[in-house]
């Protein structure tokens, strides 16, 4: 797919020019490939990356795909309550890599339409963020960050997920919604206060993640 004004984005695709993007995406783009953790990463060299790999860990990549509105969004899915992980949490889209899957960005590509029917042509891959672990099960999550085209368009895949929203940046961005449960089975998770979804866990950090770089935190 090719972008007017666009410039390379390090991954053998393009992105738009800077003129054409909110500052606060030029912010995260910039700060994800100041990261210089290329989407195109291998997967042996993407586990190299992680020093405390015992053996033990279950190497995944999710999508982060960025849908530049004049109110930029985030996609997020809830997971189908038929599943035998994460049952009915909320997720990014993504999963363990294939043997076809030549890189980090290929598996988040691919398991996007695969959950979303979200076209791989349809999403601008900028780079990844540092490797994200899960408390409990051992998963070490590549989260591979996109912003998808104009013409990007999803369904949900219903054998793996019920339900396709959009994450605000208003949200994003407001500092007082990402929060620490004080109690209870989820004590210390972070999770996203006040929304209409219950976003926490993984999800709720890599998205702590990226209001960072949003907000130029570095």
């Amino acid at each position: 797919m090719e972008m007017a004004g666009s410039l390379p984005d390090g991954n053998g695709s393009t992105l738009p020019a800077a003129g054409s993007r909110q500052p606060v995406l030029d912010s995260i783009v910039h700060g994800v490939q100041d990261l210089r953790i290329p989407a195109s990463l291998d997967w042996p060299a993407a586990k190299l990356l992680f020093p405390d790999n015992d053996g033990q860990w279950k190497f995944s990549a999710v999508l982060v795909a960025i849908v530049p509105r004049p109110e930029p969004t985030i996609l997020l899915t809830r997971r189908s309550s038929g599943l035998s992980e994460y049952s009915s949490h909320v997720s990014f889209p993504g999963g363990r890599p294939a043997e076809s899957d030549h890189d980090v960005g290929a598996t988040a590509l691919r398991e996007a339409y695969e959950e979303i029917h979200l076209e791989p042509g349809a999403i601008q891959l900028v780079g990844c963020l540092p490797l994200h672990k899960t408390r409990k099960r051992n998963h070490a999550i590549f989260p591979v960050i996109g912003i998808a085209s104009d013409t990007a368009g999803w369904q949900a895949a219903p054998a793996e997920v019920e339900e396709i929203f959009e994450f605000p940046f208003t949200a994003l961005l407001n500092p007082d919604l990402p929060r620490q449960y004080a109690d209870g089975e989820r004590a210390g998770s972070w999770y996203w206060a006040d929304q209409p979804q219950d976003i926490w866990g993984v999800t709720a950090v890599i998205l702590k993640s990226l209001a960072g770089l949003a907000r130029g935190a570095r």
